[in-house]
């Protein structure tokens, strides 16, 4: 079977392109189990690149970089930023003799963020959607946690010039949103992993057919255990969260969170925010907008971390708490499940759907910040509950992420739609 799939990212391919910050692990880990698990499986990868490359061998795959140009005068570039245009049709032209080379049996795309899922309009091979997130839900809670009127007032005026502010964003993110409802009416076949991508599905794309199959994570995880951090010489309730620059992250509730138990209890903690440092915009938003001195707050920005270093950081402290004010399957979640740590995490989008609520973690409304606190107070309290929901946690995890098992029913998902 020849399956060609279209990613937002080179896959294992970013070794060779040098990528100094590689993203996307996970589908790293599936295009490993595929080759190494199914010898009789083709796999072609297509993905957008910043340079004309011709196509290339790696890792078992053949790998077709799809030019995505940034070119023509200053002025062109800047109106194209300012009015959100995409040239569709430049990428589309390019994927058409990609298809026509390659010859896959089942073409597979890999989210909806970008304009390949416009080429089923295009051909003939059967073609099916995996869910990642689903930019129009998003959209609504894009400012549910630091309003739009907040947010304008406080920016600086360099990010709305230079076209990086969150208005920006937002306006992007509306375009994209309008090519997903495109995308998503064109789509017989999708693949999701949630309760809420399964429903939200049925609105968008009415007449897809909806598969179910989970996501293998990055290969680090499987082997690495949380064990009980809590007797440390200092004493102190150490608490991490995985975050982006991104308003919906739920960043605000973090530093709201703080001050609530700052001012409230005697509870000694520090929260380390890995993917954030304190020049990203999120913070400086947030510091501005709250006239909050993050400094008094107990945050520690951690910045950016690979796998390993990631992976280092969990097993150190006593707590996970996932903050987003919408997710569909976060993958910092499941791995903090797979290594088997104490977790909050909000009630919003598929969250219910990966852990079971007083059961292996505590589930909270998004954004209120009170009953956060209060369920971090409680995993205090009482850490031999949290300890006992955490072991649950990793069971479930270790069974859900079964690379075999996901690479088997995938294969199957490709069989049934061929």
């Amino acid at each position: 079977m020849k399956v060609l799939w279209f990613t937002n990212t080179p896959c294992s391919a970013g070794q060779k392109l040098g990528n100094k910050s590689p993203v996307g692990g996970w589908l790293v880990s599936l295009q490993k189990q595929l080759t190494e698990l199914k010898p009789d499986i083709e796999l072609g990868i297509a993905f957008l690149h910043s340079e004309q490359l011709e196509k290339f061998t790696f890792d078992s795959c053949e790998f077709y970089p799809i030019f995505q140009k940034n070119t023509g005068s200053k002025i062109s570039r800047f109106w194209k930023r300012l009015v959100n245009y995409e040239d569709n049709e430049f990428i589309l032209r390019q994927i058409t003799p990609i298809i026509n080379q390659f010859k896959p049996d089942v073409i597979h795309i890999h989210g909806t963020e970008e304009c390949f899922g416009l080429l089923q309009d295009i051909t003939t091979v059967p073609v099916v959607i995996s869910i990642q997130g689903l930019i129009n839900p998003y959209i609504e809670k894009y400012y549910s946690g630091i309003s739009k009127q907040a947010t304008d007032k406080n920016e600086k005026i360099s990010s709305k010039l230079l076209l990086n502010s969150y208005s920006y964003r937002y306006a992007n993110f509306l375009a994209k949103a309008k090519r997903e409802t495109q995308i998503m009416h064109l789509t017989k076949n999708l693949i999701g992993r949630t309760d809420w991508d399964r429903r939200v599905s049925k609105v968008i794309a009415p007449g897809s057919k909806y598969f179910f199959n989970n996501e293998i994570l990055r290969d680090s995880f499987y082997s690495a255990a949380w064990k009980n951090n809590l007797e440390r010489s200092d004493n102190s309730f150490k608490i991490i969260t995985t975050a982006g620059d991104n308003l919906y992250k739920g960043f605000e509730t973090i530093v709201k969170t703080c001050m609530l138990l700052k001012k409230h209890t005697n509870l000694l903690f520090e929260w380390i925010v890995v993917g954030v440092n304190k020049d990203s915009k999120i913070v400086q938003l947030v510091e501005k907008s709250l006239r909050i001195d993050l400094k008094l707050t107990g945050i520690i920005f951690a910045g950016k971390k690979n796998e390993t270093e990631i992976i280092s950081s969990f097993l150190n402290v006593d707590l996970y708490c996932q903050v987003s004010h919408i997710e569909n399957s976060p993958n910092s979640l499941c791995e903090a499940m797979i290594l088997g740590m104490p977790i909050i995490a909000t009630f919003a989008g598929g969250t219910n759907s990966l852990i079971e609520n007083n059961k292996e973690g505590i589930l909270v409304q998004d954004g209120d910040h009170y009953s956060l606190a209060g369920a971090i107070l409680e995993c205090k309290d009482n850490y031999e509950n949290a300890i006992r929901m955490s072991i649950n946690a990793r069971t479930r995890a270790l069974k859900r992420h079964d690379p075999i098992g996901i690479t088997d029913d995938l294969v199957k998902i490709y069989n049934c739609i061929i």
